[in-house]
């Protein structure tokens, strides 16, 4: 074969168009996909852990007559042109196209990417189909690792770097511990008419074709045009993609793309010191990192939330290890802060991210971070990710009994060290159970509850819900009951008026809200069904901050620090109706615990509250229903 490159006959089999599953799943975010999977493969090889893995990527410009098989890859694409002229499939007949154009001009784009100090890839020559450099270059659906816990399980991720290249080509090359050298391309192109080889063959070619060493599929010891555009001299391997399409998609260059999404899976990696990644010239290492994080914000959001998190010079973070059947370690870290971003982040023992765990709570601003430490529990866990590698799913395992029942210990261990934690660092204002909130969102069965699963949220401002009135909105003034008052049957009441000054803090309600009288006093009353409506002397608003949670049989606690003193006030608590505006709720039950308190017309009345201190009650309404709940207070 002319160049080396060699496509198999489909032998009487399918025919093999554009849209080759194996690519298809990497084409959304192709230069992102790229990144990941490269970068991942590239640590299952790392040969010494004492110093960081580096992986180079470089665009290159180049004369298309500059890159080994390009000049025979033109005569394929017009057979494969040709072959498909008639058929009515846009996809195969544009991507056809837009090869043929990448490599009609005198140059284009070729992107290198290399890794050091990795094992290479092993077994180039070798007669042995199990080898890493089979898997990789021509095995299909399979995958090779230097050790049992590697991620690639699949033999998925290393269709990924085709996926950029417009003649979904890649050229490998290696330097393995063992001295050997081995040089190869494959591309995935589509069906073609071909010549037979030997008599009865049949001449239509398989798609996937290899640029190697004659019939028999092997690779070259050395492509001399690859030495020319960088020599290697170090173990490790290369890929070199020709016409490679940098199109991202997005607002960002692909030299971006990448870093970010290197800054997303491999934050702990390069923390550790486990990666250095160069992208052209910006080197992404341990001393750097922070500042790329920072750079590329708000796209990095997330990576700067973890960073704070696996900082080791971060003494607000909070450590435990576990450890876990013998198999390894659980190393947990947890931060609380209002920056936070409420998830945790799970890392293998190469410090690429595996998952952050969704459905942790909600009224708390934390971010963790946990990473599977020992050859044996990575090994474990490893055979329960998905394909993706970004899940854990225990069917399949081999053992999905077992595998559920780690997983779900793994899960309730992070969730009781979060639930201890929030109350040990808080105090008893933080009194919450946060059992029911480790559940993923693929949540496979119902967990059997018991008393410490009762969930108590914590509410830090007020929350649209939805309430129902039972009577017409007035126009003028109004108090509103939710839920009964006084032991009666839960209903809405509504009373209406105007309330005008007299002087000495008091008003009078006109029944009928339409006589003329004096405008509103803006200050809140208590409708009284003979006579006039009292208001608290003197009244105005206070702000407060304050933080309510929910326990259990309807007991509430609240948490408030007032801004200004309040010698004798009221607090309402106020829920949301469907019209947005605050309803009051009215409470039946007070015990103060620091602070003077009692019920007057369904409103907390307070005492001698002093500015800028923390204090604590417990109240019950009369509703039975959950609502999201606020508070206004008022005071002189």
């Amino acid at each position: 074969m002319r160049n080396g490159w060699f496509f198999p006959s489909r032998g009487y089999g399918a025919l093999e168009g554009y849209s080759n599953p194996g690519l298809e799943m990497f084409k959304g975010e192709p230069i992102r996909a790229m990144a990941r999977e490269v970068c991942q493969n590239s640590l299952d090889a790392k040969k010494n852990n004492a110093q960081p893995l580096r992986i180079e990527f470089e665009r290159i410009f180049m004369k298309v007559s500059d890159f080994p098989g390009m000049e025979d890859m033109r005569d394929v694409l017009m057979k494969c042109k040709r072959f498909w002229a008639q058929q009515n499939d846009g996809k195969t007949n544009e991507f056809i196209k837009n090869a043929i154009d990448a490599i009609s001009g005198d140059k284009f784009f070729v992107l290198r990417i290399s890794d050091y100090n990795t094992f290479g890839l092993q077994g180039a020559f070798d007669n042995d189909e199990f080898k890493p450099w089979k898997s990789l270059v021509q095995g299909d659906a399979f995958s090779v690792k230097t050790s049992d816990s590697a991620a690639g399980s699949f033999g998925i991720g290393k269709a990924a770097p085709f996926v950029v290249s417009n003649l979904q080509t890649v050229f490998y090359r290696t330097y393995d511990q063992k001295e050997v050298r081995a040089a190869q391309g494959v591309t995935h192109l589509v069906s073609f008419e071909g010549e037979a080889s030997v008599s009865g063959e049949d001449k239509i070619r398989r798609s996937t074709g290899y640029f190697g060493d004659g019939n028999e599929n092997r690779a070259f010891k050395s492509i001399q045009q690859l030495d020319d555009i960088c020599k290697r001299t170090e173990h490790g391997t290369d890929l070199f993609v020709p016409g490679f399409n940098f199109v991202t998609g997005h607002s960002t260059e692909w030299d971006d793309e990448i870093i970010i999404e290197i800054l997303d899976n491999f934050l702990y990696s390069i923390y550790s010191g486990k990666l250095e990644v160069v992208v052209n010239k910006s080197v992404i290492n341990k001393k750097t990192v922070e500042g790329y994080i920072t750079r590329y914000l708000p796209k990095t959001k997330q990576a700067a939330a973890f960073f704070e998190v696996i900082r080791e010079d971060n003494e607000s973070v909070i450590e435990e290890i576990r450890d876990f059947y013998q198999l390894g370690s659980l190393r947990l870290r947890l931060i609380y802060t209002p920056e936070a971003n409420k998830k945790v982040l799970v890392v293998r023992h190469s410090g690429m991210k595996i998952s952050d765990i969704p459905s942790l709570p909600k009224g708390i601003s934390f971010t963790g971070f946990l990473e599977l430490q020992g050859e044996e529990l990575n090994k474990f866990f490893r055979k329960m990710e998905n394909p993706q590698h970004n899940k854990w799913e225990h069917k399949r395992h081999p053992n999905p009994e077992k595998a559920k029942r780690f997983k779900e210990e793994v899960e309730g261990w992070v969730r009781d060290f979060i639930g201890e934690k929030i109350k040990e660092i808080s105090g008893e204002e933080m009194d919450i159970d946060v059992s029911d909130y480790f559940m993923a969102s693929e949540k496979e069965s119902p967990t059997p509850k018991d008393d410490r699963e009762k969930i108590e949220n914590v509410v830090d401002s007020v929350k649209s819900i939805t309430v129902q009135q039972d009577e017409p909105k007035p126009k003028n003034f109004k108090v509103k009951d939710i839920g009964g008052y006084q032991g009666q049957p839960s209903r809405s009441r509504t009373r209406s008026g105007k309330i005008d000054d007299v002087g000495e803090g008091f008003g009078h309600r006109k029944r009928t809200g339409t006589e003329a009288g004096g405008a509103p006093t803006g200050r809140r009353g208590v409708g009284e069904e003979q006579g006039e409506d009292s208001l608290y002397e003197q009244m105005r608003e206070v702000d407060v901050n304050a933080r309510i949670i929910k326990k259990s049989s309807g007991v509430n606690k609240l948490i408030f620090t007032a801004e200004d003193i309040i010698h004798k006030g009221e607090l309402e608590i106020v829920t949301v109706g469907e019209n947005g505006k605050p309803l009051q709720l009215v409470v039946k039950a007070v015990k103060g615990i620091d602070v003077n308190a009692e019920i007057e017309a369904g409103h907390i009345v307070i005492n001698s509250v002093e500015a800028k201190r923390k204090y604590s009650l417990e109240f019950e309404v009369y509703a039975a229903k959950t609502y999201a709940m606020g508070v206004r207070a008022y005071g002189n």
